[in-house]
């Protein structure tokens, strides 16, 4: 009997197992789904590469059409390259720029753009596609889901197959945008990759190879993680 009942238990505990490890692939096969729904092949691949060549070239950095906090005459323009699958990017957006904003970009003394810099393979892409067509079709929102698509990453940020069709929905939910299904499908359609390809140009133009790159006026800070360095760079130009 005691042996019959420790088969019967054995029996339970592997159907079990057996079915949480089948959700886990079910799971998996349709975050990739979701993923794969948006074509990002159509994007210069040598995004892929992070092959900047030469020293960081960061005069004269072309912002038009990027999102912009604060004034857009500010005698200061701070610029980050960033990456949503970036951890030092999440850790910038959520621990330095509030300060910032608070200090510099909502008082006019300087504007803050941001330029998508996706150094980490396909779903780096989708990241750009996203926030490109947020920008587009409902700017008002772009900071929010911004914001909303960097609270999403995970631990292992860039290396975690986190930034899915179902992270981004989430995100543009959290935003509040106006017409979420529209803006899935413009990003399903690839409608901004010239936007993303443009970035991508940017970066390789002005041979960016880490992120994020925070420039001061057309000076690429040393040490932007340091929100005392960041600044004390931003005071200086003040000056």
């Amino acid at each position: 009997m005691k042996n019959k009942s420790s088969l019967i238990f054995t029996m339970v505990l592997t159907l079990l197992v057996v079915g949480a490890l089948a959700a886990m692939v079910i799971m998996k096969q349709k975050d990739k789904a979701e993923t794969d729904n948006v074509d990002t092949s159509t994007v210069d691949s040598t995004v892929n590469n992070n092959q900047g060549k030469g020293p960081v070239d960061t005069d004269k950095v072309d912002v038009k059409g990027q999102p912009m906090m604060g004034k857009k005459d500010a005698k200061v323009t701070v610029i980050e390259f960033g990456d949503f699958k970036c951890p030092a990017c999440k850790y910038f957006d959520s621990n330095m720029k509030p300060e910032l904003k608070k200090k510099y970009f909502d008082t006019g003394k300087a504007n803050y753009y941001f330029i998508h810099t996706p150094f980490h393979a396909e779903q780096s892409i989708l990241g750009g596609l996203a926030g490109e067509t947020v920008l587009k079709n409902d700017p008002d929102k772009y900071w929010a889901f911004h914001d909303a698509l960097f609270k999403l990453q995970t631990h292992n940020g860039s290396q975690d197959k986190w930034l899915t069709m179902s992270a981004v929905k989430k995100a543009l939910k959290t935003a509040g945008v106006k017409d979420e299904a529209k803006i899935v499908d413009a990003i399903k359609a690839n409608s901004e990759k010239a936007a993303v390809q443009k970035d991508i140009d940017l970066y390789q133009k002005h041979n960016i190879t880490s992120t994020p790159t925070i420039i001061v006026n057309g000076k690429a800070l040393a040490d932007p993680m340091n929100i005392d360095a960041v600044s004390e760079a931003i005071d200086k130009a003040l000056k």
